[in-house]
């Protein structure tokens, strides 16, 4: 989730998921019997096919009555993209043979889509739970001919991932290497940029939002208080020309986080906004809540 607004505690130690969930989905009608060998989709099929995944679970549905709230963007896993499944077999063995220690993981098969037009149809009206489902960070896209396999999936967090800060400006590193390079979000595209500087002001804003979040078990720029992310850096006492602010949930470093938001066009657009020139970063663990961990990027420009 990405936010951008014009001018106008400390993380619970990492912990293990106390249980693991793995969930097969098969299309109703269309089930297929054996081995699933899969055949990775082309970078642009599959990138096409997650960033639009990350555009509809940026927003609340109504997935048959039930309305879910915004989760947050998937990033692009080749382990997952390179599970062959076998029906009738454990999903959680399959991941773990492949190097995927899973602490949750569902798959979903579909039979007949051309396209990814027409396997985006299937998937909301299908699948829309699946895709809403706050668990999963990672998703794995392969195919092969008319038959599609997604599998979504959180790994279990690893207790080398350091403190919230180092967390933080490990995603500073990895940002002002991608705004070191041009690059295109959806339809747009942007040139290369200058880096970001940390900012130990807005690292504060992002840890309490991160806290509040992962305190109180929900995804959101608006928080508990209805405060916004300008409202939680002017606590700070920073004052801003432009201020935007990224949310992640369910990524286990801090290298997954950055993968999730540029696999999202509005994420990304942020990452490579040539205004910002500040950031600050942190995680917040709670082992249970829907995702375990909820990250927040905090991006400004101070007033002359």
């Amino acid at each position: 989730m990405e936010d951008v607004l014009p001018l106008s505690a400390l993380p619970a130690p990492l912990s293990r998921s106390p249980r693991a969930v793995f969930r097969w989905f098969t299309c109703a009608s269309l089930l297929s019997v054996g081995l699933f060998v899969v055949a990775p989709v082309s970078a642009n099929e599959a990138a096409e096919v997650v960033s639009q995944i990350n555009q509809y679970r940026e927003s609340g549905r109504d997935c048959a009555g039930d309305f879910k709230p915004p989760a947050g963007p998937l990033a692009t896993s080749e382990v997952l993209a390179g599970v062959p499944t076998i029906a009738g077999q454990d999903l959680g063995f399959l991941l773990q043979r492949a190097g995927y220690q899973a602490a949750q993981a569902q798959a979903v098969r579909v039979t007949g889509p051309e396209d990814v037009a027409m396997m985006m149809t299937v998937l909301q009206q299908q699948y829309c739970e699946v895709l809403m489902n706050p668990a999963y960070a990672d998703v794995g896209v392969s195919r092969e001919g008319k038959r599609w396999q997604l599998v979504m999936a959180r790994s279990l967090l690893s207790s080398g991932m350091g403190d919230w800060e180092e967390a933080g400006r490990e995603v500073l590193d990895l940002v002002n290497e991608v705004r070191g390079e041009s690059r295109t979000c959806g339809d747009e595209t942007f040139p290369s940029t200058l880096p970001l500087a940390w900012n130990d002001e807005l690292a504060s804003a992002a840890l309490d939002h991160s806290h509040d979040m992962a305190k109180q078990n929900y995804f959101s720029h608006t928080g508990r208080d209805n405060s916004q992310v300008g409202e939680r850096v002017g606590r700070q006492d920073y004052e801003y020309q432009v201020v935007g602010e990224n949310l992640a949930a369910g990524h286990g470093s801090a290298k997954q986080a950055v993968a999730g938001w540029l696999m999202s066009p509005g994420h990304c657009a942020n990452l490579m906004n040539p205004q910002f020139t500040e950031m600050g970063a942190a995680y917040v663990v709670n082992p249970a809540s829907d995702s375990a961990i909820f990250w927040t990027q905090v991006f400004a420009a101070p007033k002359e």
